[in-house]
């Protein structure tokens, strides 16, 4: 059973997204797309569950930066893609409300998802965007001396040759990139406990430089990652749109800011402060919004049927 092929041949919505949708992309962008197929009947009634395909083209620099040959590209199975957007996920209900320069691929059941997009969004999409902000601006804020230290922690830790040696036991090498208070041992931006094996803090700090992804020119440029600056902004933004007028204009109407922030015209401080004034404005948008306080279950799950029983009818396939 060729899944690529199942995905294909089911298609009913593929579009491009990330940059290009937003109107942010530059000359050097690489290329997103994410799409919609409709299940087959082994998927529904059988044993095998597919909830999305991967697609994706790598092609990295040196740096391990997507170059603008790289495609991000994905398929979701319908039913999964419907539950996240009726969740109001961020990174999926947006897709709703593509416009029309930005749609790859269509046919009539795409266009009837397309002709549902507003019947998605509801006031939960306030805790959905505001969490996915929060995680953004958690990621965006490492200082470059504090990344430097992890980072060398990390490339020495690696290589350590006691790995279940305590993490205290490294007090007496006075090693720069680590230092020891009364409570704890601080690395770049983390206190980690004394007391634990070197193993474990060799973990966590992956963990947290994992969170900076391949930006590493940007934190060094301008002492955050702008990448992750503008998408906080974006995100906040977004939600505040979608509350007001219950849909999401592309390209963004306020596109050049974030332009301004991703190419590090703004300070911290300045994103910053202004995360907290949209965050407000957010709150208060949930207030005032005429959207419905919970999701239209009912309705969604009756065309999701719908459009499925006359896939099937039509469908004479075998796989």
């Amino acid at each position: 059973m060729n899944l690529n092929q199942i995905a294909h041949d089911n298609k009913i919505l593929e579009i491009r997204v990330g940059s290009h949708l937003y109107g942010t992309h530059t000359p050097t962008s690489d290329n997103d797309f994410s799409g919609i197929f409709l299940p087959i009947k082994s998927f529904v009634f059988g044993f095998q569950k597919v909830d999305e395909i991967n697609l994706s083209i790598s092609d990295k620099d040196d740096m391990g930066k997507n170059t603008q040959y790289a495609v991000d590209r994905k398929l979701y199975e319908f039913r999964k893609f419907v539950k996240l957007a009726l969740d109001n996920n961020p990174n999926i209900i947006e897709q709703l409300f593509v416009n029309e320069e930005n749609i790859v691929y269509i046919n009539e059941a795409g266009r009837a998802l397309l002709e549902k997009r507003h019947q998605f969004p509801h006031k939960g999409l306030l805790s959905k965007f505001k969490g996915y902000a929060f995680s953004q601006k958690h990621k965006m804020v490492i200082r470059s001396d504090k990344f430097h230290e992890l980072d060398n922690a990390f490339h020495y830790l690696k290589d350590f040759a006691k790995p279940k040696e305590l993490l205290i036991e490294l007090k007496d090498k006075h090693l720069p990139f680590i230092k020891f208070n009364k409570d704890y041992c601080i690395i770049g931006d983390l206190n980690l406990q004394k007391g634990i094996y070197v193993k474990k803090a060799l973990n966590m700090i992956e963990e947290r430089l994992s969170k900076v992804g391949n930006r590493k020119t940007l934190i060094t440029k301008y002492g955050f990652d702008t990448k992750f600056a503008s998408h906080l902004i974006r995100l906040l933004m977004e939600g505040n749109e979608l509350l007001n007028t219950g849909s999401i204009h592309f390209p963004l109407t306020y596109k050049e800011t974030l332009l301004d922030i991703k190419q590090g015209k703004w300070t911290i401080k300045e994103v910053l402060d202004y995360s907290e004034q949209l965050e407000n404005d957010i709150d208060l948008a949930a207030k005032t919004s005429e959207l419905p306080k919970n999701p239209r279950t009912a309705d969604i799950e009756t065309f999701m049927i719908a459009l499925l029983e006359e896939h099937f009818l039509m469908d004479r396939t075998v796989y």
